[in-house]
């Protein structure tokens, strides 16, 4: 989710049996073709969430599909800004 969440930034979340996870929240979630991503969910249905990035070239919600409650690992609850390097 760059520019938001970037390359060596921290993030600390919670397991999702601890909260109520609604649109607008941020997850952590494993996907079988794209691995661990960091997505906003932008539409809860019954049997899961629909996601979106915040960066144009980001991963689609629509490539992404349905993302079911057994795929979430986390909701992001904090973010460590890693020190870059300044060119």
């Amino acid at each position: 989710m760059s520019p938001s969440y970037m390359e060596g930034d921290y993030v600390i979340s919670v397991t999702p049996r601890l909260v109520n996870l609604r649109e607008g929240d941020v997850i952590i979630f494993k996907h079988h073709a794209f691995g661990n991503l960091i997505k906003k969910i932008g539409e809860k249905k019954v049997n899961g969430y629909y996601v979106q990035g915040t960066y144009p070239m980001s991963t689609s919600g629509e490539s992404i599909g349905l993302v079911t409650p057994g795929m979430v690992e986390g909701k992001v609850v904090m973010k460590i800004q890693s020190k870059r390097k300044m060119s």
